[in-house]
C-alpha cells in the first residue's frame, strides 16, 4: 500500500520508505540531538513503531505530550530526555508506565528530585539522572541529601545522579 501525504513524507525522510509494508514495528532505538523533533514527529513514529529498546532525545522540541507517546513503547530500557524545558512533573504518570526502564535521564527538565516519589512502578530502574533543584536556586547539601534519601526509598535499587 502506498503512503499518502504527511505520512509519506515522514517515512521517506525517516528511512526512504515508500510502501507501508516496509514500515518497521520494532526498532532498536531512536536518537535525536539538538533538533526540531517534536510531539507530532513522535506521534507519527510511534503510530507504527511499538517496540524500541532505547530513546535518546536531547534538546528537541518534545513536551509532556511526547513523553505520553513514548510511554506506550514496549520493551523500552533506556530513555534520555535531557535538556527539555517543556517536560514537567505532569508527565511522571506516563514515565511510571515504562516498567522495563533500567536507565532514565531527565536532567535539566522541569522534573526535580522531590517529584520522583511517584515513580514507584519503575522496579527495574538502575540509574537515574535528575536535577536536584531549579537552576539559579541554591540549596544546602543537607537539603539535597534529604531529597536523595527520600528518592532512594522510592527507587531502592537505583543509583541517583544529581
Amino acid at each position: 500500500m502506498k503512503l499518502k501525504g504527511a505520512e509519506k513524507q515522514f517515512w521517506w525522510h525517516f528511512g526512504h520508505i515508500t510502501d507501508s509494508k516496509h514500515i518497521p514495528t520494532e526498532l532498536p532505538g531512536f536518537t535525536s540531538i539538538d533538533s526540531l523533533v517534536d510531539d507530532d514527529y513522535l506521534a507519527m513514529l510511534f503510530a507504527k513503531v511499538s517496540v524500541m529498546r532505547s530513546v535518546y532525545l536531547k534538546e528537541t522540541l518534545i513536551t509532556d505530550e511526547g513523553v505520553k507517546l513514548i510511554s506506550n513503547v514496549k520493551q523500552l530500557k533506556h530513555l534520555t530526555l535531557m535538556k527539555h524545558e517543556n517536560i514537567t512533573k505532569a508527565c511522571l504518570p506516563y514515565l511510571n508506565k515504562l516498567t522495563d526502564l533500567e536507565y532514565l535521564d531527565i536532567w535539566r527538565t522541569q522534573i526535580r528530585l522531590e517529584d520522583i516519589t511517584v515513580l514507584k512502578d519503575l522496579k527495574n530502574l538502575r540509574e537515574l539522572h535528575i536535577s536536584p533543584h531549579n537552576e539559579g536556586v541554591e540549596e544546602s547539601w543537607d537539603t539535597i541529601l534529604e531529597k536523595i534519601i527520600k528518592a532512594e526509598e522510592t527507587l531502592p535499587n537505583c543509583i541517583i545522579n544529581t
